[in-house]
Order: C-alpha cells, then sequence, then structure tokens
C-alpha cells in the first residue's frame, strides 16, 4: 500500500511538472479529487490483493476450524465494484495458495461494470445460481464467506457466522445494525 501511495505522489508530481512547463492552469476541486484518489487506491489491485491475502490467511489460520469447522465469514466491501474485485482476487488467491474448503459468495444488488473489463457481472452470474438461493446455498459447507457491498449488513441471520471483516468506514445507526 505505501508503494503504491509512492507511485501515485509520483504521478502527481510528474503531473504538476508538466503543467508547469506547458504554462496550463489546473483548477480541481480539493473533495473531489480527493474522492477520486481514494476511491482508485481502494479498488486498486495491489490493495485488494493485499487485504485478500491478510483476510484469507486470517479466516483459514484462527476462524475456520470455530464451530467444528463449519464457521463463516462476512467481508463488507465499499461499493459493488469493490465486492466483484474482492470475489475474483480471492479465488485467484486460493488457487494460487492451492487451498481447498474456503470458497466465497458475494452479494449486491444490481449490475456492476469494471473499468477496463467489457464484463457486466451480476449476484447469480458470479455465484452461478439466482440471488433467492444466496441465504440457503451459504448455510451449506460449500460456503464459507460472504463478501456484500450494501446488503445483509442488517437482518441476516446466519448462526455461523464468526468473523465479520469491515473494508469500508461505518457511521451511526448504520455501524450499529451492521455490527
Amino acid at each position: 500500500l505505501f508503494l503504491m501511495f509512492c507511485r501515485i505522489l509520483q504521478s502527481i508530481q510528474l503531473f504538476t511538472s508538466l503543467t508547469r512547463k506547458s504554462k496550463t492552469i489546473l483548477v480541481v476541486k480539493t473533495n473531489a479529487a480527493k474522492r477520486q484518489i481514494a476511491r482508485f487506491i481502494e479498488l486498486h489491485d495491489t490493495n485488494i490483493a493485499q487485504r485478500v491475502e491478510v483476510i484469507v490467511e486470517h479466516f483459514r489460520t484462527t476462524v475456520m476450524q470455530e464451530l467444528g469447522g463449519q464457521a463463516k465469514a462476512m467481508v463488507i466491501t465499499a461499493s459493488r465494484q469493490g465486492a466483484v474485485k474482492y470475489r475474483q482476487a480471492f479465488e485467484e488467491y486460493i488457487t494460487k495458495k492451492g487451498y481447498d474448503g474456503i470458497h466465497a459468495l458475494v452479494a449486491f444488488s444490481g449490475k456492476v461494470n469494471i473499468p477496463d473489463d467489457d464484463k457486466e457481472y451480476t449476484e447469480a452470474s458470479i455465484n452461478g445460481f439466482p440471488e433467492d438461493r444466496l441465504t440457503k446455498e451459504f448455510d451449506t459447507d460449500n460456503y464459507q464467506v460472504l463478501l456484500v457491498a450494501n446488503k445483509y449488513q442488517t437482518g441476516f441471520d446466519q448462526p455461523k457466522l464468526c468473523a465479520m471483516y469491515v473494508l469500508k468506514k461505518l457511521r451511526g445507526v448504520n455501524a450499529v445494525q451492521t455490527l
């Protein structure tokens, strides 16, 4: 993450030097720019891969054996794009490590497009079954982790849920209801 931040700073410095040389005046809305940078970092592949590694390793070594090996976890992502990218990184990491017995589902509403990817994603297309079967499928031994984006944060009753990884800021009533 630190290296990614350094690269962003280098890009900003290069951009600044180029605009100085061309005598172009750049007007940027500070808050909008901050949000765009934060979103870029949040959805950057390196950031996601590192977080997935921490989540999988923690779940595998600490949580998975709870409840006689039937423990489940929920990962709360900041966006639907995030849920899709985390699922992709999750499967990639598990395959790379050769882990068996850890599989993830996604939960989000609507359709999602990822920049630089022509494919349109839905919960059903990623999971391989209709949305209305998600809670039943997650309750089986086939799936251990649920990656969510603004769904199932309130009123979701899964007695085997032993860990929650929150990847976004929670405020007010939403924080209380989620946790």
